[in-house]
């Protein structure tokens, strides 16, 4: 319940709605007892912060619930969108200057919002924060391939992997810049391993670009070679971020 209302910050929400979304086992008087014994813990806890003034953001009216948003209260997925808005908005020497907080961004993302919540509600916050992780990735991936930084570059394709193992466009950067970081037997031992998971969970094989590039790696063995795949990575196209799903 308190991811629900930290993601929401300044909306009313009904306690009948709130308690059948987090207490569905139970009749109509135990689930509202449940959620005023939450909602009293929670702030409680917002409690412990100078600035809240006791937990007051935390507000009852009438029957509904609002977590008023406060200077001083900071949450991940918020933040991850947020930023996500502004570096599509921005010119590129802003977006540069942002390289930092964009990473920073990213290294908050710590999987699927709610995960295992199946409410249309949850389902729709979760693509939009995924999405806008994704977008700050390919941002982050850009600017480190530029700066011909792969060692950066290779651990943002990492942390996306390890939730979204099967997004080929960082599957192919990954083979590409573990090559150019003169990792070739590496990324021979990365594809062989996804392939395999590919073929078995998806019952699919890589796409063509990602096998002709896996085969230019395998094949690499001159300046002209590196700077192919160089390039290939270079050319690939960036995340587009829907602003009007923010």
């Amino acid at each position: 319940m308190a991811a629900f209302l930290f993601a929401f910050p300044g909306r009313l929400h009904r306690r009948e709605r709130i308690a059948d979304l987090f207490w569905p086992e139970m009749n109509t008087e135990r689930s509202r007892a449940a959620l005023n014994s939450a909602l009293w813990r929670l702030r409680k806890i917002l409690g412990q912060e100078p600035s809240s003034n006791g937990g007051r953001n935390l507000r009852s009216i009438g029957d509904d619930v609002v977590l008023d948003q406060e200077p001083w209260l900071h949450v991940d997925s918020n933040a991850i969108t947020a930023l996500a808005k502004r570096v599509a908005l921005g010119s590129d020497s802003q977006v540069a200057a942002t390289l930092e907080a964009i990473r920073s961004a990213i290294e908050l993302y710590q999987g699927p919002f709610l995960d295992g919540e199946e409410d249309a509600l949850f389902v729709e916050e979760r693509e939009r924060v995924h999405t806008c992780f994704v977008t700050l990735a390919h941002n982050a991936l850009a600017q480190y391939i530029r700066q011909s930084d792969y060692a950066d570059a290779i651990a943002v394709c990492r942390k996306v992997l390890s939730f979204d193992p099967f997004r080929e466009f960082f599957v192919r950067n990954m083979l590409g810049l573990l090559c150019l970081d003169e990792q070739r037997a590496e990324a021979a031992r990365f594809f062989e391993r996804w392939q395999k998971v590919l073929r078995a969970e998806i019952g699919v094989g890589p796409m063509p670009e990602t096998a002709r590039l896996f085969q230019l790696i395998r094949q690499c063995d001159n300046h002209d070679d590196i700077e192919s795949i160089r390039q290939t990575l270079c050319l690939e196209k960036r995340g587009v971020l829907n602003l009007h799903s923010l």
